[in-house]
């Protein structure tokens, strides 16, 4: 399973704009069901969580050099994982974006 970092690397997504991949995104992500949802924010979590108690020890400069440091892997894990999670509602957000784009 290969890891996908932008929305232009699905199969799916390929023929639309980024405007209109992102509204396909979101209804993808709100067809996640309670525990996909649950999953997914735990996950986040075990992302800040450690990072920010590390950070509370820091002083200065340092702490700012971490904040973004770690702010920036942060989002750069976040999207391949919540991309690994709309993935299988894809092709019904597809649909239904389609529907919606018709009307």
């Amino acid at each position: 399973m290969a890891f996908i970092f932008s929305t232009n690397k699905l199969p799916e997504l390929e023929s639309y704009t980024l405007q209109q991949r992102q509204q396909i995104l979101t209804l993808a992500a709100a067809k996640l069901t309670a525990p996909e949802k649950l999953v997914l924010n735990i996950l986040k979590l075990i992302m800040l969580v450690p990072p920010f108690i590390f950070m509370a020890q820091l002083d200065g400069l340092l702490f700012v050099v971490s904040l973004f440091s770690f702010l920036a892997v942060y989002f750069i894990l976040l999207r391949p994982v919540s991309l690994l999670f709309t993935r299988k509602y894809l092709s019904v957000a597809v649909k239904q974006y389609n529907k919606l784009a018709n009307v």
